[in-house]
């Protein structure tokens, strides 16, 4: 019985790999409830987990910039930015108010501490995740996480089993770009790029899944793709979902883009505007509203796309009733 892979892929401010563990219980509990099937029996989950690939960078700044009285500050603010992506609405109010901090007893100088916090995090993870055409090495150790949870998921589900990602905020650039070098490596485009480095393909196995070839669905969340795409002209090219050679080997498993936003959210933005590519390719900006709703009115909503059921209950119909076209026979 084939299995559907599911892989999550973070965005900036992570430093718990527990970032995903709210999120995989509702869609199991959603799946089960909706298809009627075990989640043990009709899914394998896997997390693509690359903020290590910053830390160490990260944690060298941040104590470069505030000195050692801040680095348990610092580590604090990692625990609660931690719980904040399992969906706590504690932690998050705990780094808002946190942010009114102007100094720390002892470093009189060092101002603004959550604030400086979350710069490193959100800029600091953008600025050296970016290839750059000197040193392309950061870009290619975050893709290699993603190889080696795609790798995983073709042992455990099968090396055919059709694929769903669950990117959100920056995770969503790195599913994009990971995907697209998978499919110029496919010879799916006529592109400059490389494609899959040496160094990401030693961690993947010739076979369908780990080639992209299983991509069907993926789900953007609060994403800034629109924001990357500046860097090409008329805003460039989306990678092709679902791949074209699911067809042909799981003809019932259909397959969509969605591209998940709320209007307060000022990171993420609509992709199918961008250009005529864009809209052929995302099958719907399906706009939300996530987070309690007195704290949903504001930018806070960004952390809360995965926690919430009105963002994950349509996802797990979608694969509940793929696994039923795939599995159930019509009578």
């Amino acid at each position: 019985m084939t299995k559907l892979a599911v892989m999550y892929v973070h965005g900036v401010e992570i430093a718990d790999s527990r970032f995903a563990e709210t999120s995989i219980a509702l869609l199991r509990e959603e799946f089960g409830r909706i298809a009627g099937v075990d989640p043990d029996e009709a899914l394998s989950i896997r997390t693509a987990f690359w903020a290590p690939v910053d830390e160490d960078r990260q944690t060298a700044l941040l104590a470069r910039l505030g000195g050692a009285r801040a680095t348990r500050t610092f580590g604090l603010l990692d625990r609660l930015g931690g719980a904040t992506d399992r969906g706590s609405v504690t932690a998050l109010l705990g780094l808002v108010a946190s942010g009114l901090v102007r100094s720390l007893p002892g470093n009189p100088g060092f101002h603004f501490p959550t604030l400086r916090w979350l710069i490193v995090h959100y800029l600091g993870d953008a600025i050296t995740y970016q290839a750059g055409a000197v040193d392309r090495r950061h870009y290619d150790e975050v893709h290699r996480v993603l190889g080696e949870a795609l790798h995983d998921l073709a042992v455990d589900a099968g090396p055919t089993a059709p694929l769903c990602v669950v990117a959100h905020s920056l995770g969503t650039v790195v599913v994009s770009d990971f995907f697209y070098d998978l499919q110029v490596a496919g010879g799916l485009y006529d592109s400059r790029s490389a494609g899959v480095p040496p160094s990401v393909a030693a961690v993947l196995d010739d076979t369908p899944a780990e080639r992209g070839e299983t991509l069907a669905w993926l789900y953007t969340l609060g994403s800034p793709l629109a924001l990357w795409a500046q860097r090409h002209p008329d805003f460039g090219m989306p990678i092709t979902v679902p791949h074209p050679a699911l067809a042909g080997l799981h003809p019932r498993a259909g397959g969509e883009w969605i591209n998940v936003w709320d209007p307060d959210d000022v990171i993420a933005s609509p992709l199918r505007p961008l250009n005529d590519h864009y809209d052929k390719a995302v099958a719907e900006d399906r706009k939300v509203q996530v987070a309690p709703w007195w704290l949903g009115w504001s930018p806070l909503a960004h952390p809360f796309y995965w926690n919430d059921r009105r963002v994950m209950t349509p996802i797990a119909t979608s694969l509940a009733r793929a696994w039923h076209r795939m599995h159930v026979t019509e009578r």
